[in-house]
């Protein structure tokens, strides 16, 4: 008798649970369906899918991102053949995918849908882009003016002797190393010398100089080759070329003895004289610069003629090569930087200085890659999904359409393939 008693009550209990789960599936509860109908809509409904073709082959792999209005609404579900038959493969290259979506009722498309395939870039310029937005940019250079003002002048004082240093060592680098430059690459320039001189005609050149350039440099130039002549007139071993010359005259005799004694008059006394006055022929030469440069003809010659200059390829190609011999693959620049950077007084300038700097930097980073307490920034995991773990380096973009449009009766779309930065 108690055991049925006892299943009477527990009977009784579940009933109740029972109809009173079935009331509050059923009731509306101020809504216009009941969650019992929502749940049988949920459940009867069809899941929505596409076909999307591309332009050419491209390497595609199940389950890559399908995006809808800046939603992330699917994802590919499988890979098609030529034929439009299902590819029995997780990733390869093909034409056509089918697309499912993850809620047909929020993604409602329209006559006028389009697709593309949006590829992200492994490059820096894409990770420059995604990292600094328009947002973030504003943050970053209030967080630099704000140190600047304060530390502006603490900061100049300490890194201007640095970097004044540094670009005195660049100079001298560049002058050791230019004339082997110029002597293995002299082709290469004679060939961009060329080009040049048939861009513009010669006879312009020879009339733009006579015309405007030489009135400024005669009065200046003149006092300086006088003053070399001189020292040079006084030097000149007359007497000594003079019998030199009728000596190699005689019979039994070498003819170039002339010649020996000129090259070593050249050598020994007029190749100082002009290295004495190099002061005054280099200020020269900047004066005339200036003051031909301030004139409209001059500067709309010399801009043509650079113009096609660096349209050249040939120009590009040899700055190319210039940076590479010159600076990035010189073992020499290498040792004259770090010689200059491990200085005791640069590293006692860098650590004054860095005591303002750092603090800045550390602020423009959280802003940029994200704090211990909020977590990194979903540009920055983005850009590390993409560049360090190579995920998410492409996805299908479906534009609805308008709409005004009429509903999408067609069972596939036509994409375009298109890098991420042209957006």
């Amino acid at each position: 008798m108690r055991r049925y008693f006892r299943i009477s009550i527990g009977a009784l209990f579940w009933g109740c649970i029972l109809a009173l789960g079935v009331r509050l599936l059923t009731s509306a509860r101020g809504t216009e369906v009941s969650t019992l109908s929502k749940l049988h809509e949920f459940f009867s409904q069809e899941e929505q899918r596409l076909v999307v073709r591309f332009p050419g082959t491209v390497r595609i792999m199940v389950g890559d991102d399908v995006e809808v209005a800046g939603f992330h609404a699917g994802e590919v579900e499988a890979l098609l053949d030529e034929n439009g038959k299902v590819l029995p493969w997780i990733g390869a290259e093909v034409g056509a995918v089918r697309i499912r979506f993850y809620d047909s009722q929020r993604v409602a498309l329209h006559a006028d849908a389009s697709a593309r395939l949006v590829l992200v870039p492994l490059a820096a310029a894409w990770v420059v882009q995604t990292l600094f937005t328009n947002e973030k940019i504003p943050r970053i250079a209030e967080e630099w003016n704000r140190t600047m003002l304060i530390h502006r002048e603490e900061i100049f004082d300490v890194l201007t002797p640095i970097l004044r240093d540094v670009i005195i060592d660049l100079e001298r680098h560049v002058e050791t190393e230019l004339p082997d430059f110029l002597k293995r690459h002299s082709e290469r320039i004679k060939a961009l010398g060329d080009s040049m001189e048939s861009q513009l005609e010669r006879e312009q050149f020879a009339s733009l100089f006579e015309r405007e350039i030489w009135p400024i440099a005669q009065p200046k130039v003149r006092p300086i080759i006088e003053e070399i002549s001189r020292e040079v007139w006084k030097k000149l071993p007359v007497w000594g070329l003079t019998w030199r010359l009728a000596y190699q005259n005689l019979p039994l005799t070498r003819d170039d003895y002339l010649k020996e004694a000129w090259v070593t008059f050249l050598e020994g006394q007029v190749v100082p004289i002009f290295l004495s006055h190099s002061e005054e022929i280099l200020e020269a030469a900047r004066d005339v610069a200036r003051e031909a440069f301030e004139k409209k003809e001059v500067r709309e010659t010399l801009r043509q003629a650079f113009a096609g200059l660096i349209q050249e390829p040939g120009f590009h190609e040899l700055c190319q090569i210039f940076l590479q011999e010159v600076l990035l693959d010189n073992p020499r620049f290498h040792e004259t930087m770090l010689r200059r950077w491990s200085a005791p007084e640069v590293q006692s300038a860098l650590a004054a200085a860095s005591t303002h700097i750092e603090p800045m930097v550390r602020r423009m980073g959280d802003i940029v890659l994200g704090t211990r307490k909020e977590g990194i920034t979903p540009e920055f995991a983005r850009v590390l999904r993409s560049q360090i773990l190579l995920k998410d380096g492409q996805r299908i973009v479906i534009d609805p359409g308008s709409e005004t449009a009429p509903a999408l009766t067609a069972t596939a779309l036509e994409a375009r393939i298109e890098l991420e930065l042209e957006n």
